[in-house]
């Protein structure tokens, strides 16, 4: 079966091991104690987890309403510029030390608990298990540690997704794409750990797209397509490989529509950008107005990501078909800012690469657009930015990569 790999294999073998240690090993009081401790132990984890990642989120990236905008007013600014933008940082520094806070606090509730609950609960439950039979003690055992394995599993889920967040892995991400077992527990228990600034909700899909697009329009050579391991560059590499030593100025991306119809405005287009930035003249403001118009009025469409996952053929995309529909995937967002820019006489890049989703890296576009007060270009993702701030951030780099400039106005 395809979504039978290693990180499938892995997931699993984490899982049945404990279970299997406590089919093995002999019941005993001592045994059923620890099973309890440790499940208080793991429980405690997991709560002092969620609500640290909550308040983390809260505190330094929303920081609306009490008492988390008190929080935040009376922060340090030199705490608070030394953060800001940097949403991998922030949950790498701040969370822990919250994660030790929250943990200290549960510990007046488990502590008693223990004494008071665990302690006779163990005693009874030993007490009733005793007078059973060999296999059906091993088979209590082994229930034990359940509790053990699934917490094994979601820290080894957590370790996965943050190395592929700092270490591209191509296929490593494959897998973890194909993993029906890593599939579930993203679904449901690291996407309501990680739903933050980290985790996107936006897919980067359009990774075989491009792959079929490239196939149609860039002659294949496995000696030019693979690097000095052996391995298989990605799409974004081998794309960039090849506009670097060709004149390819066109490319196809959906439906045969090319960079520059993608990116042809229209009268409203135009007369919408115009009335975004009004009488501003600073033209980093004026970037940043219409990212903001373009993240707050066009949707993200999944369906459409679907669809152009099975099949880019016949369906339209481009800066009208966003504007006028009011959604679309990356390359319609990117396509849009790149109009209306132009309306208002910025310049501006259509960018592409890799993108991070919250699961594992895929093929993305996105924006630089020319701040001539600063005289350097500014990271935008109006796609990402329905999500958190991704203008001008700060550590962008790190959830995108091989960026490669695919068009100039």
């Amino acid at each position: 079966m395809e979504n039978i790999n290693a990180v499938t294999v892995t997931i699993t073998a984490i899982f049945v091991i404990p279970i299997l240690t406590g089919l093995l090993e002999s019941f005993s009081r001592e045994s059923v104690q620890n099973s309890f401790v440790s499940l208080l132990d793991n429980v405690e984890f997991v709560i002092g987890l969620l609500l640290s990642v909550y308040l983390t989120k809260k505190i330094f990236h929303e920081h609306e309403g009490e008492p988390f905008k008190q929080i935040y007013t009376w922060m340090p600014e030199g705490i608070k510029n030394f953060f800001y933008g940097r949403d991998v940082l922030t949950f790498l520094i701040v969370t822990p030390v919250i994660l030790l806070a929250v943990i200290m606090v549960l510990r007046l509730f488990t502590n008693p608990f223990y004494s008071f609950v665990l302690i006779p609960l163990t005693n009874g439950i030993y007490s009733a298990a005793a007078s059973m039979n060999s296999a059906a003690r091993r088979i209590v055992g082994a229930l034990w540690k359940l509790p053990k394995s699934v917490f094994f599993v979601l820290v080894f889920g957590l370790l996965l997704n943050f190395y592929t967040y700092y270490f591209y892995t191509p296929t490593l991400s494959k897998w973890m794409n194909e993993s029906g077992a890593y599939q579930i527990l993203y679904k449901n228990a690291l996407y309501p750990i990680l739903n933050s600034n980290i985790a996107k909700q936006v897919p980067v899909i359009v990774n075989d797209s491009f792959k079929r697009t490239f196939d149609g329009i860039v002659p294949q050579n496995d000696g030019e397509m693979t690097g000095q391991s052996g391995e298989p560059y990605s799409v974004a590499e081998q794309l960039k490989k090849q506009l670097s030593k060709s004149n390819i100025r066109v490319i196809e991306y959906f439906n045969g529509v090319t960079l520059d119809e993608a990116v042809k405005s229209s009268p409203e287009i135009d007369q919408t950008a115009v009335k975004i930035v009004g009488d501003e003249k600073n033209s980093y403001k004026k970037a940043y107005l219409i990212y903001q118009w373009i993240t707050r009025n066009i949707r993200y469409d999944y369906d459409k990501a679907a669809r152009i996952s099975r099949s880019p053929k016949g369906i339209a995309s481009g800066s009208v078909v966003a504007f006028e529909e009011r959604k679309g995937i990356c390359f319609d967002y990117s396509s849009l800012y790149v109009s209306m820019c132009r309306a208002v006489g910025l310049k501006v890049r259509l960018v592409t690469g890799l993108g991070y989703s919250g699961i594992s890296w895929g093929d993305h576009a996105w924006n630089q657009v020319y701040s001539s007060e600063d005289e350097r270009w500014v990271n935008v993702d109006c796609t990402f930015g329905i999500n958190a701030n991704y203008f001008d951030k700060p550590d962008f780099d790190v959830d995108h990569k091989y960026a490669d400039i695919q068009g100039e106005w």
